[in-house]
């Protein structure tokens, strides 16, 4: 892999991403301290005028939060194509066409604009019952309601027609016995015939007896058994160690504690937390504190991932396979081998290749 070209293919993500988040930062900003917001909020409240005074209040939430959310999602397509037509097609001779890209980035904005809404109406429900300590039950609820999605949308992809059974008999039955050897019980291998991501290679989805095993089909096509094994056996580590779960509780105590210090910062300006006004100011502390604890939340998954790297070889044996493979992620993604200490701080959820493969040396 041509390192110089990983790492200006990187950092000009990086810069994108940046650029995205600091223009979101600008609209929340706009829309919680300066005139823009309170035109805002009068216009919605106009707007859901003859609603009736039952449902008026939350009628405001959800209409004010809709269009703001669609405000930051309009903003962030110019990067989203950048990203998927300019960047990828330079770097990666990927060979993506804005319509696609739009039409995906419409989906995309769909739920994230459904999602946007449901925590708006967590907050308000929660100022209206909670009061004083609507944080608290905000931060409880949407952790809950995080775990159920995840749950969910696994147990989805686990039995959905996008899944298909493997046809290769000695393969199936190779990573059934990984799954023996690793402790992990899985209801089946399937090939993941429509994963949508070329950045997928295998998943374990679904939970207890339930899960499966779903393997991207260029992996099928061009991976050897011993490659394919050493990632399988990796992601069924994620399930062994229960790392979505510790993934989960770190990020529910985080988000309470960025929504305590929402409150606080709500208090000392003076808006209500119940206020239209008071929504962007909370999406902007809050997801200021929640920027500032990037390093813990990558730390830890960093450390699973580690841990499954390691667990990986164990069950497998297969040092060669595990190289390999990490290679072609490598080179797939065009992941930096040796990026900054700043860098894997900020940006990276993974070990850099050269860690991963240090690591394979020394096994």
């Amino acid at each position: 892999m041509n390192e110089a070209k990983a790492a200006r293919y990187q950092r000009l993500r990086r810069r994108a991403d940046v650029v995205s988040a600091a223009a979101g930062i600008v609209v929340l900003g706009l829309c919680g301290v300066t005139p823009a917001g309170a035109a805002l909020a009068d216009l919605v409240t106009g707007a859901v005028s003859g609603t009736s005074g039952r449902w008026h209040a939350l009628a405001e939430v959800i209409v004010f939060v809709a269009l703001l959310a669609a405000a930051l999602e309009v903003i962030a397509l110019p990067v989203v194509i950048y990203l998927g037509v300019s960047l990828d097609r330079r770097f990666k001779r990927a060979d993506k066409s804005v319509g696609g890209l739009v039409t995906a980035q419409l989906h995309t904005a769909a739920v994230g604009v459904a999602a946007a809404v449901i925590v708006g109406v967590v907050i308000h429900v929660s100022v209206r019952l909670a009061d004083g300590w609507w944080w608290l039950a905000t931060g409880v609820t949407l952790s809950v309601a995080l775990a159920a999605a995840i749950r969910g949308v696994s147990s989805l992809i686990a039995r959905s027609g996008a899944a298909g059974q493997l046809s290769n008999p000695e393969l199936t039955a190779r990573l059934a016995q990984v799954s023996v050897d690793a402790g992990v019980p899985v209801a089946g291998i399937f090939e993941w015939r429509d994963h949508g991501h070329d950045e997928h290679t295998a998943s374990v989805t679904g939970f207890g007896k339930g899960r499966r095993v779903l393997i991207a089909p260029d992996v099928l096509r061009d991976w050897s058994q011993d490659e394919i094994a050493v990632v399988v056996a990796h992601e069924l580590s994620h399930h062994k160690h229960h790392d979505l779960i510790q993934a989960l509780l770190l990020d529910a105590l985080l988000l309470s504690s960025a929504l305590a210090v929402a409150d606080l910062g709500l208090l000392l300006s003076g808006v209500p937390a119940g206020a239209l006004l008071s929504l962007p100011l909370i999406a902007l502390m809050a997801g200021g504190v929640w920027l500032v604890a990037t390093p813990a939340r990558h730390g830890l998954s960093r450390w699973q991932e580690r841990r499954a790297d390691q667990f990986a070889l164990a069950v497998t044996g297969h040092r060669d396979a595990f190289a390999a493979a990490v290679r072609r992620l490598g080179a797939q993604h065009l992941a930096e081998e040796k990026p900054s200490a700043i860098t894997r701080w900020l940006f990276h959820r993974h070990p850099s290749v050269d860690e991963r493969l240090a690591m394979a040396e020394r096994r």
